[in-house]
């Protein structure tokens, strides 16, 4: 089979996938983000299956026609341009599947209510191979509101030289983030602990996560042990699972919570170094440097190594 048949196979399936998750968006489009009681899209993931699908066309098709274009000069502007629409379609239904995930989300309301959030916490795409610690501060900086007219890549590119280090982002080092944000660590945790998770997710907290970065993703219990990689746990589904926002390739997920310790497990075997930080929304004036204090104090038990890693294609890898 010639690789362009190859491709159109491919993406004959992607494009079933598609007409099932625009189902699911278009159930989910019919009801605000989602509450206990509200009627929910179907667990099934569509977006998954099409994600999946399309990444493999893009992969496939482009190494094929790549090599091509390669040969024949004549074609290497419209093999790229093809190859790079896919590509941005792409990143358009992987924004879409974090819209149609935060409906699946029972706690979105909650957190804003009682939480003091301003906004659900966007998706965010770390910009380096090391700067997962930022931009999860970032997200949290953005739910909490303000930082107008700064860009995203700003807003991480200025915690990271504030408080960073080339190493990546150590949790005594994100707490500093946070209090910079005005974002209070009430609790650390060297594990899961299920009990003060859930327990600070349900009263409008959320929690950042030093996990292993091949470890937390969906499947990730065959891969190899990843880096040390920090994301976000934003709210649970009606199954229990949690939802990750992962900046390592900016997308949502949710995992279930055995995935979810035998992350930060993980994590903590290889790097010495892992667990969670529980975080409030600091609405009562307190100054960063009183927050990062007690917050520091907290995150200790969390080991002093720095995440650094980053699950995403998008830095030329995965991690190993």
């Amino acid at each position: 089979m010639n690789p362009f048949s190859k491709a159109s196979g491919i993406s004959t399936q992607w494009q079933t996938a598609v007409a099932k998750a625009t189902v699911q968006a278009r159930a989910s489009a019919q009801t605000p983000p989602a509450a206990a009681n509200t009627t929910r899209a179907p667990s099934t993931d569509g977006f998954q299956e099409a994600t999946k699908a399309l990444t493999t066309w893009v992969s496939k098709f482009a190494a094929e026609a790549t090599s091509l274009a390669s040969r024949n000069p004549a074609l290497k502007k419209d093999v790229a341009n093809l190859v790079n629409d896919q590509r941005d379609l792409l990143a358009s239904l992987k924004n879409v599947a974090n819209q149609v995930n935060e409906h699946r989300n029972l706690l979105a309301n909650d957190q804003i209510e009682k939480g003091g959030w301003k906004t659900y916490t966007p998706v965010l795409q770390q910009t380096s191979d090391i700067n997962c610690g930022p931009a999860a501060a970032a997200m949290l900086a953005r739910a909490k509101g303000g930082k107008e007219g700064v860009s995203d890549a700003e807003l991480m590119n200025d915690l990271g030289s504030r408080y960073a280090t080339q190493e990546g982002t150590t949790p005594q080092q994100l707490t500093q983030m946070l209090a910079h944000e005005g974002i209070a660590v009430k609790q650390g945790t060297a594990e899961l602990d299920k009990g003060a998770l859930d327990g600070t997710l349900t009263t409008g907290g959320k929690a950042v996560a030093m996990v292993d970065s091949n470890k937390i993703v969906p499947g990730g219990e065959a891969k190899p042990a990843g880096k040390a990689h920090w994301v976000l746990i934003d709210g649970m589904d009606d199954k229990g699972r949690y939802m990750v926002k992962d900046p390592g390739n900016a997308s949502s997920y949710f995992v279930d919570p055995n995935t979810l310790a035998n992350a930060v497990n993980s994590g903590r075997e290889k790097h010495q170094a892992g667990g969670m930080l529980l975080v409030e929304n600091a609405r009562t004036p307190a100054p960063a440097t009183v927050l990062a204090e007690e917050g520091t104090k907290k995150a200790e038990v969390l080991g002093n190594k720095p995440g650094t890693g980053s699950n995403t294609t998008r830095f030329g890898r995965e991690s190993s």
